[in-house]
């Protein structure tokens, strides 16, 4: 057995070893670019086909305004040849045009879905590759919010007006190329007329980049308060909070609706100067384009031709100064994905894989979630292979909270932990947690089948799921379902009794058959003769490290543990055996033949 877990480890040291290797360069990416250039870079021959094809149609587009010249010309001279030559040349031109924008959308949808894909999946294996302690430091929302919200905005804020720019910059400035053949002196004119537009995103992008910053935080707390609210269901039905949480949610509605606003205000404010000025443009076009037909400077095609050209320089720059403010904006929700995303790559580390061959133990051992106020102080104890540990106390004096410590839940203790006399921090964090299963009170069902939640998506013998049922106590209720094992359990397990998810746990942690099993309060819902029969069995495995976190003080079950640990206010005050201490102790015997 010993050999098989140090070949196991092996194994996942060289895997996680390539792993490592094949990702450094990427990690070095990471630290050098912004995350949307590397997605380009994944993407780069349908992004480069998707910008060729835009510049071919964008070119197309710009050259209707030759033809637009070149038929009025032909008209004006009533050369019946050239018209028709005409039209049918416009036909074809028409036909590969249409197909090219056609190509050209069907491209750019194409790589913004994939690149959204990319972004939405290395952002999803970000967040479950947290560490349990750094997971819990913001509310789950907020990683709904991310995932669903940001990357949205990123898809509407970036990405779509990428192409776009990219598309109307072409088209500005081969139609800028065709004003200058028109002519020259229009030209001139119109540059000055552009000028003043490049002011604007320079003035406004500064100010809607803190505004989108702002909405994208207000939309994760709306994410957060419609989560609490709807979690709270049960709660608001009972006590008739309707009316109470309707007016919170209303709050926070408006509040996100406020927050937008404030954003498509800008907008609007960037998109109506820039709207204004290139109408400045087109009637500087059509005014001196006017007067030069007068003049007999140019043709009545030309003059057609221009004011054709010359929205193409003004719409095109719409765009341009209305979509930049857009995709600079962005960058607070950049660096914020790019945050969660960079855990979706493993860093080289020197540390160790955990092992438990011999004992885990606690020195001088203090914690605290807040910082301020301690939950554990001072614990020392020792948990050795094979050995049966039982936690008891009142509520809140920290036997939980002890548990999570000694299962890597949480890096910020003062003292030691020690894992075969390796301190915790020397060791690879997810190892630790590998150690041991736990069953909590509160157990969380996958909306999956009872199978899929025992065995968790992993291949285990029939015969080995069978025995588990059966020691689990879920032999009779499975078989009194019609689709037996593949009977789906609901929202969290909505479709059964608390009990039942309760046996559902039980077979899920003894299933993995990991060294160390941990009980808080893992039977507090099965029926005292189940739970009886389960712990007594769970006691009676050899090889099994049990520690068991109760208020059943079932004094035939105490007897089997090796050491009862007894905990008041976050200390280790009194340990030994069952025997020892309801003769000689006074702390835990009062305690145990109250609860009796």
């Amino acid at each position: 057995m010993q050999r098989k877990r140090l070949a196991l480890h092996m194994k996942i040291r060289l895997s996680k070893g390539n792993f490592i290797f094949n990702n450094i360069h990427t990690r070095s990416m990471y630290k050098k670019e912004e995350i949307m250039s590397i997605y380009i870079k994944k993407n780069k021959f349908l992004f480069i086909l998707t910008i060729l094809t835009s510049v071919i149609s964008s070119l197309g587009y710009v050259f209707m305004a030759v033809l637009l010249q070149q038929l009025l010309d032909i008209a004006m001279d009533k050369n019946i040849q050239q018209f028709i030559k005409m039209v049918i040349f416009s036909i074809v031109y028409f036909v590969v045009l249409g197909f090219f924008l056609y190509l050209q959308t069907l491209l750019c949808k194409k790589v913004i879905c994939k690149i959204m894909l990319q972004i939405r999946s290395d952002v999803f294996r970000g967040t479950i590759n947290h560490s349990i302690e750094d997971f819990e430091k913001k509310n789950t929302a907020d990683y709904i919010s991310v995932v669903t919200n940001d990357v949205k905005m990123l898809e509407d804020n970036f990405l779509l007006p990428l192409f776009e720019v990219v598309q109307y910059t072409v088209i500005f400035i081969s139609s800028f190329v065709l004003m200058i053949y028109f002519d020259i002196i229009v030209t001139l004119c119109v540059i000055v007329a552009i000028a003043a537009m490049f002011l604007i995103p320079s003035l406004l992008g500064g100010t809607l980049e803190k505004r989108q910053n702002k909405f994208s935080s207000k939309l994760a707390d709306f994410t957060v308060s419609l989560k609490d609210i709807l979690s709270g269901f049960e709660i608001i039905k009972s006590y008739s909070m309707s009316n109470t949480v309707i007016q919170r949610f209303d709050r926070a509605n408006n509040e996100t609706i406020k927050s937008k606003y404030s954003v498509d205000r800008l907008l609007a404010l960037n998109e109506g100067l820039s709207a204004f000025l290139a109408l400045m443009v087109q009637i500087v076009v059509l005014f001196l384009s006017a007067y030069f037909i007068i003049a007999g400077r140019i043709t009545v095609g030309t003059l057609l031709g221009m004011v054709q050209v010359s929205s193409n320089l003004a719409n095109p720059l719409i765009m341009i100064f209305t979509n930049i403010p857009k995709m600079k904006s962005v960058h607070p929700i950049v660096e914020k994905l790019e945050i969660i995303s960079k855990h979706s790559i493993f860093l080289p580390r020197n540390e160790s894989i955990a092992t438990y061959q011999s004992h885990i133990s606690a020195k001088d051992l203090s914690f605290s979630y807040d910082g301020t106020t301690d939950i554990l102080s001072g614990i020392d104890c020792l948990i050795e292979k094979g050995k049966k540990y039982v936690i008891v106390g009142k509520s809140g004096c920290g036997k939980s909270t002890l548990i999570k410590l000694l299962s890597g839940y949480y890096s910020t203790y003062k003292g030691k932990i020690l894992y075969d006399d390796t301190e915790f921090h020397m060791l690879d964090k997810d190892s630790v947690v590998q150690l041991s299963s736990i069953i909590h009170q509160n157990i969380y069902m996958f909306d999956e089948t009872i199978y899929d939640n025992i065995c968790l998506h992993e291949h285990y013998p029939e015969e080995q799921v069978e025995k588990i049922i059966e020691d689990s106590g879920l032999t009779e209720f499975i078989s009194e379902l019609p689709t037996g094992l593949q009977y789906r359990v609901g929202e969290n397990g909505s479709n059964l009794s608390g009990g039942q998810k309760q046996r559902i746990a039980v077979a899920r942690a003894l299933i993995r058959n990991k060294p160390i099993l941990i009980l808080d309060e893992g039977t507090s819902a099965i029926d005292m003769l189940t739970a009886y029969d389960i712990e007594n069995r769970l006691l009676k495995m050899e090889n099994l490290t049990l520690i068991t976190i109760t208020h059943h003080l079932e004094q035939n079950l105490l007897d089997k543990y090796d050491e009862i640990f007894y905990m008041e206010n976050g200390h280790i005050k009194e340990r030994g055996s069952f025997k020892h201490l309801v003769n000689t102790s006074s702390c835990f015997s009062e305690y145990f033949h109250l609860k009796k």
